[in-house]
C-alpha cells in the first residue's frame, strides 16, 4: 500500500514539473505574461526616460528662445522688461536676422522710435513677418493711394495688426468699395485716416446692401457719401447695430432726407440710451423739459457728445455770468460744443468792457450772434473798431488764445 502510494506521489510531483516547465514556453501561460510584463516595464522606464529627457531639451529651449526674445525685445524694441516678458508669449525669435531687417524697414520708411515700440508692443508677431513679401508691400500700396511717409507710420502705429491682413483679399477690396462711394482718391484718404480700422473690417460684402438701406429711407447720396468720409466706423458696423442706430434716429423724428439725420447717426452711435437719459438729466437742473432736450438734439445732435462737466461748465457760465435764459438755449444749442476759453469767455469779457464805457448799448448786443461770429469778424466789429478808445481790448482777446 505504502508502494502504491509513492508511485502515485511520484507520478504527480513529474506531471507538475512537465506543466511548469511547458508554461515557461508558452505564450498563453500566467509565467509567461509575467515575464513578458517584467520585459515591458523594463522598455517602458527606458521610454519615460528618453522622453523626459528630450522634454527636458525641449523645455531648456523654449527658455533659450524666451531669453532671447525677451532681450531683443528690450534691447532693439524699446520694451520695458515688464512689456517684453508679456510679449514673449505671443513672438519666439530664433535670431535677429527678421526682426533687424523689420525695424530697418520701419525706420526706412518715417517710422519714429517711439511709434516702431508701439508696433512692437501692440503686435509683436510683426517681427516675424516676412518685411519684403509681406510688409513692404502694404507700405508701397499705402504710398500709391495717396498716404504720404507720416501718414502711413501714424495709421499703422495706431492699429498695427492690419498688417496681418491680405493686401489682395482684404486691403485692396477694402479701398475698392470704399471708392464706390466716395470716388475721389482724396476723399477715400481722408476716410481711412478718420477710420484706419475699415481694414480690418470686412466691408465689401456690406456695402451694397447698406447703400440700398439708406436709399430707400430717402438719405440722399451726397449724406451717403458724407457719412462715410465721415465716419466710416459708423456706415459698416455690425448689421443688427447698424439697424438699431437706423431705429433711434427715426425714432427722435429726423427727416432722412436731411443732413442732421446722418449728423445724428455719428451722434446716436457714440452715445448710449444711458448716456443720453443721464445728459437729459443734467438739463433738467437747469429747467428743460423731455420735449426740451429732443428739440435742442434736433437742431444740434453733437451736444449729446458733450461731456456731463462742460455741459454743466458752460450752461453755468451762460445763465449765472452772461445772463441768458436756459430754456433760450434750446433754440441755439451749438453754444454747448464752443470752446469756454478760446470763445465763449474772452468775447463775453469783451463785450463787458465795451458796455462798461459805453461803446455799445445792451439792446444791441445779442449774445447767440456774437458767439457764432467768425475770429475775423468779431474782431473787426468789437475789438479794432474801439482799439484807439480801449486798446487793452486785444490784449484781453490775445490773453485766452
Amino acid at each position: 500500500m505504502s508502494s502504491l502510494l509513492h508511485s502515485r506521489r511520484v507520478c504527480l510531483i513529474s506531471s507538475l514539473r512537465r506543466n511548469v516547465r511547458d508554461c515557461a514556453f508558452t505564450s498563453s501561460s500566467p509565467v509567461s505574461r509575467i515575464v513578458n510584463l517584467g520585459f515591458l516595464v523594463s522598455r517602458r522606464i527606458m521610454v519615460c526616460s528618453v522622453s523626459q529627457v528630450k522634454s527636458e531639451n525641449l523645455e531648456n529651449q523654449n527658455q533659450c528662445l524666451e531669453s532671447f526674445t525677451v532681450s531683443y525685445l528690450v534691447d532693439s524694441c524699446g520694451l520695458s522688461l515688464e512689456s517684453a516678458k508679456s510679449n514673449s508669449r505671443f513672438v519666439k525669435l530664433v535670431s535677429s536676422k527678421k526682426p533687424d531687417s523689420v525695424l530697418a524697414l520701419f525706420k526706412d520708411h518715417g517710422f519714429t522710435t517711439d511709434q516702431i515700440t508701439n508696433v512692437i508692443k501692440s503686435f509683436p508677431r510683426v517681427l516675424s513677418l516676412s518685411p519684403d513679401d509681406v510688409i513692404l508691400p502694404k507700405l508701397m500700396f499705402f504710398s500709391s493711394i495717396g498716404f504720404s511717409t507720416s501718414d502711413t507710420a501714424k495709421m499703422i502705429s495706431s492699429c498695427p495688426k492690419m498688417l496681418s491682413h491680405s493686401l489682395n483679399k482684404r486691403m485692396i477690396p477694402c479701398y475698392d468699395a470704399l471708392k464706390s462711394i466716395l470716388v475721389e482718391e482724396e476723399n477715400i484718404v481722408k476716410c481711412l485716416k478718420r477710420g484706419y480700422r475699415c481694414f480690418s473690417l470686412k466691408i465689401t460684402d456690406c456695402v451694397s446692401p447698406r447703400v440700398s438701406i439708406c436709399r430707400e429711407l430717402g438719405v440722399p447720396d451726397k449724406s451717403i457719401k458724407w457719412l462715410v468720409q465721415v465716419s466710416p466706423i459708423t456706415f459698416f458696423s455690425p448689421e443688427r447695430r447698424f439697424n438699431e442706430l437706423l431705429n433711434r434716429v427715426c425714432s427722435y423724428g429726423f427727416d432722412p432726407k436731411k443732413a442732421g439725420f446722418v449728423h445724428a447717426m455719428v451722434a446716436f452711435d457714440h452715445t448710449s440710451e444711458a448716456t443720453m437719459e443721464r445728459k437729459f438729466e443734467l438739463f433738467q437742473r437747469f429747467g428743460w423739459s423731455k420735449e426740451d432736450f429732443v428739440a435742442a438734439i434736433m437742431r444740434f445732435p453733437n451736444c449729446v457728445m458733450v461731456s456731463d462737466e462742460k455741459i454743466m461748465y458752460t450752461m453755468e457760465y451762460l445763465v449765472n455770468n452772461i445772463g441768458l435764459q436756459a430754456r433760450d438755449i434750446v433754440a441755439r444749442p451749438v453754444v454747448l460744443g464752443l470752446s469756454m476759453e478760446k470763445r465763449i469767455k474772452p468775447r463775453n469779457q469783451v463785450i463787458s468792457l465795451l458796455l462798461s464805457k459805453g461803446l455799445v448799448k445792451n439792446e444791441d448786443i445779442n449774445y447767440f450772434t456774437i458767439l457764432k461770429l467768425k475770429s475775423s469778424e468779431f474782431m473787426d466789429k468789437f475789438v479794432l473798431k474801439h482799439q484807439n478808445e480801449m486798446p487793452q481790448l486785444v490784449q484781453t482777446l490775445a490773453s485766452n488764445r
